[in-house]
């Protein structure tokens, strides 16, 4: 009876804990561990709230044992250390689990993580945690990109729509939205949209885009041999003249080279 006690007492300790970190009060969470200092969950959560306000002295008290957050605690561990990819793979394993202990705080982080080394799978993975608990459309754009990368260009394109309020000015999702029309074959769609792009001038229709730029589809061999010299401009001309000249994969491979330049 005594040992059932203790155990429901332990419990209700660490839900208090939990519940004082959701609404920020770490320090409360620091003096509950220290008033506890044998309790192995409470350690890892004050590590974690030190990690949480960049303050990275979490080594100055005991980590041994093991507790659901462990994997979330090597996470902040190897972020801070500059590990950042084995950062993002523990904040993903630490997700991808139903039973995690989930707050904004802690899975923002580990989105952010994740987005820093280009692990586009575990960012639409944690993404969706997120949006199950929160619908602010924050990581919309980071969703859109994921997906965009994982070819799962449908499901990009069901972001946008979703999200086009606060996507449809940004120059690097347009072009990467006309990129996904061009891989599931609405060319037309996909002109309309990278004629969005700044610099780039009104199309009353393909056939009339064809005819604007024939001599560019003329001059393509020498774009191409001054490939690596190009400005944006005429990396730009040079995507359009294979655009309309039917050359979609090298189209798609220029105006992806210049999301990536322009979103350096």
């Amino acid at each position: 009876m005594a040992k059932s006690s203790a155990l429901s007492t332990q419990l209700s300790l660490e839900e208090s804990a939990w519940e004082l970190f959701e609404t920020g009060a770490y320090e409360e969470v620091s003096k509950l561990a220290e008033k506890n200092p044998k309790n192995v969950f409470l350690n890892h959560l004050r590590a974690v709230c030190e990690f949480e306000t960049k303050t990275n002295t979490a080594n100055n008290f005991p980590l041994e044992g093991k507790t659901v957050l462990t994997p979330l605690l090597g996470a902040y561990l190897h972020k801070a250390k500059g590990n950042a990819k084995e950062a993002a793979v523990l904040f993903h394993e630490y997700f991808k689990a139903s039973s995690s202990l989930v707050s904004y705080s802690i899975l923002t982080t580990g989105i952010k993580a994740c987005e820093e080394v280009g692990a586009h799978k575990a960012c639409a993975d944690l993404i969706q945690r997120y949006k199950a608990l929160w619908t602010d459309g924050y990581f919309s754009k980071l969703e859109f990109f994921s997906l965009y990368h994982l070819r799962k260009f449908e499901e990009a394109l069901k972001v946008f729509k979703e999200n086009s309020e606060s996507l449809k000015e940004d120059r690097d999702v347009l072009a990467a939205l006309g990129l996904c029309f061009v891989h599931i074959g609405k060319f037309e769609e996909a002109c309309n949209i990278l004629e969005k792009l700044p610099g780039a001038g009104e199309i009353p229709s393909f056939e009339d885009k064809v005819i604007e730029y024939s001599d560019r589809i003329k001059n393509i061999s020498k774009y191409e041999a001054r490939k690596k010299e190009l400005s944006r401009n005429e990396l730009l001309d040079l995507g359009y003249a294979y655009l309309f000249s039917e050359s979609y994969k090298k189209a798609e491979e220029v105006f992806t080279s210049l999301v990536s330049l322009e979103s350096r």
